[in-house]
């Protein structure tokens, strides 16, 4: 059981607010050992789970606290970046509301980074995902405040690609392209981790669904590689590995301003009726 716990901060995020993520809270565990809690409201979403998974939404959730909870360590440093995020989804459909509630504990820190690990439940207590970062501190000052005005969020409810205003497109990989959008920045500016993750992932999807595979997303094993600027629309395609009966995998590549920025694997598993 968790205890103790106390706000980080009451200043959400665009991003926070778009996912419906609370403020990150410090705690500790029955224990006294330390860790964080952060929850997302589904409240709008839950009854589409039987339906629709919404495997992707729980990468921003993750990202968020797992990166709080390495970058809340930095000691001097300015701030962090993921360099790597894994995702392994338990219970794809069938979430009960209003809340998922996820937990993060540290699990290495050096003078460069930190690694850190996070549970997602959901509010009957279902095990919903885990997730796993591992982030390098970066000596990059905070940027100015944005003060123009922000657009207006999505109707509750609606696909996770309308959360981050992007569309699919089909060619020879299908594609989701995202353009410019200041509700999916972090606080250094860039798009925001768990939102590139929440494009791969419906990327591997529709592409898995093209080739015919019926599939969850059972994994995602995501590497980024530099900061995606939002001056410039950011592409990611998707090429299925293989399709077979029970396991199928995708791999996805974010593109923006010609260059690779992120780099995934996905496995979906057979959908279970």
């Amino acid at each position: 059981m968790s205890i103790a716990y106390e706000a980080a901060g009451t200043d959400r995020t665009a991003t926070q607010r778009l996912f419906g993520l609370g403020a990150p809270a410090r705690g500790v565990d029955d224990r006294g050992e330390p860790l964080n809690r952060m929850s997302m409201d589904i409240g709008a979403l839950a009854p589409n789970t039987t339906r629709t998974a919404y495997s992707g939404v729980l990468a921003v959730l993750l990202d968020d606290l797992l990166g709080f909870t390495v970058w809340d360590r930095r000691g001097t440093r300015d701030g962090l970046v993921t360099a790597e995020l894994s995702v392994d989804v338990l219970t794809p459909r069938r979430w009960q509301g209003p809340t998922l509630w996820a937990e993060s504990r540290l699990l290495a820190l050096t003078a460069d980074g930190g690694t850190s690990t996070a549970r997602v439940c959901d509010s009957a207590g279902t095990l919903i995902a885990t997730g796993t970062l591992w982030g390098n501190f970066v000596d990059l000052p905070m940027p100015a405040a944005d003060r123009s005005a922000l657009p207006g969020l999505p109707a509750p409810g609606v696909p996770p690609l309308e959360w981050i205003g992007g569309r699919i497109e089909d060619g020879p990989g299908v594609r989701v392209v995202v353009p410019p959008n200041p509700l999916i920045a972090n606080k250094l500016g860039f798009m925001h981790g768990g939102v590139q993750a929440c494009a791969i992932d419906l990327a591997a999807t529709a592409a898995l669904s093209r080739d015919g595979a019926d599939m969850d997303t059972a994994s995602a094993r995501i590497n980024f590689f530099r900061p995606v600027a939002l001056d410039c629309d950011t592409t990611f395609t998707a090429d299925v590995v293989r399709v077979g009966r029970a396991v199928s995998v995708a791999r996805v590549a974010g593109t923006s301003g010609g260059r690779i920025c992120v780099e995934a694997t996905v496995t979906g598993r057979r959908r279970l009726t």
